[in-house]
């Protein structure tokens, strides 16, 4: 007698309790024996990977999702082997698993460089304000450096198209009052932007609301890049300077 034929009748026993009375542990142990073959899957998938960015642990994590949703759509009374049926799952479950995280990766990492592109014209704009000679103490230097970064960056967080504006106001814990203010300090500065040159206004827009590196700006603008690193500090100094004009407007909320 075949060795495997009393496995094969007690898988048929399972999928018979799971799919005649929708057996929860039925379902539990059809899993666990077929989560090795998952394994296998991912395996094959990872083995040819191009890169080491996404793990082991990822694959499997696909391929158990294909994994499960064969085992609520598999009809023994078919005749077809169910790791057969599952394959074309996983298979698809990790292709389009990892279609989905290499696409939020690559966002991800467009969007660092771009808080790199404008941290770092933050800080020479800053220095420059707090390098003049002769100049105040270094203590008191330092803290307008610290001040006038902080403020840098707050507008940064209000200016962005996907900025914390909207998630605030849709906190249930945070105070209505405050998603309010928060949304009329974005649309002054907003507007404030509209005051800007032709220039300013285009690097402004492009790079906070559009989400464009400088060097996709400079090769639109025909300029180069450190030109538009040039005009992007401009207009940040003086949306900078009309914050502090305005005493009420708190950019910091």
């Amino acid at each position: 007698m075949d060795a495997a034929a009393p496995a094969n009748c007690q898988e048929s026993a399972l999928w018979q309790r799971l799919r005649d009375g929708g057996d929860a542990r039925a379902r539990e142990d059809l899993l666990a024996l077929h989560l090795p073959y998952a394994k296998v899957v991912a395996a094959t998938y990872y083995a040819r990977r191009y890169h080491d960015e996404i793990e082991f642990g990822d694959y499997l994590q696909y391929a158990s999702l294909g994994l499960l949703e064969a085992l609520d759509r598999y009809d023994p009374a078919r005749g077809v082997q169910f790791r057969t049926f599952a394959a074309r799952r996983m298979h698809g479950a990790i292709l389009n698993g990892l279609e989905r995280l290499t696409e939020k990766q690559q966002q991800i990492a467009a969007r660092q460089r771009l808080r790199a592109e404008r941290v770092q014209d933050l800080k020479s704009l800053a220095q420059e304000g707090s390098s003049g000679a002769p100049g105040p103490p270094d203590a008191d230097r330092l803290l307008r450096y610290v001040s006038d970064v902080g403020i840098g960056l707050a507008l940064c967080w209000m200016l962005e198209g996907t900025g914390m504006v909207e998630n605030v106001e849709a906190a249930t814990a945070a105070p209505f009052y405050q998603g309010a203010a928060l949304r009329q300090a974005r649309e002054r500065l907003l507007h404030a932007v509209d005051g800007l040159s032709p220039q300013e206004r285009t690097v402004i827009r492009n790079h906070y609301l559009q989400e464009m590196p400088f060097d996709e700006i400079a090769a639109r603008l025909q300029l180069t890049k450190g030109r538009i690193s040039q005009i992007h500090k401009q207009a940040l100094q003086r949306l900078r300077a009309l914050v502090r004009d305005h005493a009420d407007w708190d950019a910091t909320l």
